[in-house]
C-alpha cells in the first residue's frame, strides 16, 4: 500500500493520480552514455600508451567515470519511484523524496493553486514540474508529471464540486432554519 492509499480517510476516494513520466530518465541516460563513451575511449588510449611503454596500466580511476554516470540515473529512478500525488474527493495528498521527504495534505477547499512548467527536456518529452500551493503558503513541488494538465483540471473540478456541495448544504440549512421560524 502506498502513501496516498494509507492516508485515505473515511468515505474518501481517489479521483486521479499524477503519473510520473519515465522520460525524466532520458537526460540521465544520455549522461550515462556519454560517460560510457569516455570510459571506453580513455581505456583504449591509456591501454595503448601503457602497451607502448611495456607497463601495465592501472585504470581503476576509469570506474569513477562510470559511477559519475550511473549514480545520477539510480538516484532519479529512486526519486521517481517515491513520488506520489493524488486528488481525492476531499483532499489533495502527495509525497516526494526518500531521505528528505516533502508532503502535501490539503483539504480540497484549501488548495490555492496548481501550476506546472517544463524545462528544456520537459518540453521535448512532455513532462512537467507541478507546484501546489495551499492556503497559508505551504506547498510542494512534484517533478516529472506527464499528465499535469489533466491533473490540474481534476483538482479544479474537485474544488468546484466541493464548493457546490457546500452551497447545497448551506441552502438546506437556511431553508430548515426558515421553516422552523
Amino acid at each position: 500500500m502506498n502513501y496516498v492509499e494509507r492516508n485515505l480517510g473515511k468515505n474518501e476516494k481517489i479521483v486521479t493520480k499524477a503519473k510520473i513520466s519515465w522520460l525524466t530518465l532520458v537526460p540521465r541516460i544520455i549522461w550515462l552514455a556519454i560517460c560510457v563513451v569516455i570510459y571506453f575511449v580513455l581505456n583504449d588510449q591509456l591501454g595503448a600508451i601503457a602497451e607502448e611503454k611495456g607497463t601495465s596500466a592501472n585504470l581503476d580511476f576509469l570506474y569513477i567515470i562510470l559511477a559519475v554516470g550511473v549514480i545520477p540515473l539510480i538516484a532519479k529512478i529512486i526519486v521517481n519511484a517515491s513520488c506520489q500525488l493524488a486528488v481525492t474527493n476531499k483532499r489533495l495528498i502527495g509525497k516526494v523524496g526518500v531521505f528528505k521527504i516533502n508532503t502535501v495534505d490539503a483539504h480540497i477547499d484549501k488548495v490555492d493553486s496548481v501550476s506546472y512548467k517544463a524545462g528544456f527536456f520537459g518540453n521535448i518529452f512532455h513532462y512537467y514540474n507541478v507546484t501546489i500551493q495551499s492556503v497559508g503558503g505551504s506547498g510542494a513541488d512534484f517533478k516529472g508529471i506527464s499528465n499535469a494538465l489533466e491533473f490540474k483540471n481534476k483538482v479544479n473540478e474537485a474544488i468546484e464540486q466541493h464548493a457546490e456541495e457546500a452551497r447545497k448544504i448551506q441552502a438546506s440549512e437556511i431553508a430548515a432554519a426558515m421553516h422552523n421560524n
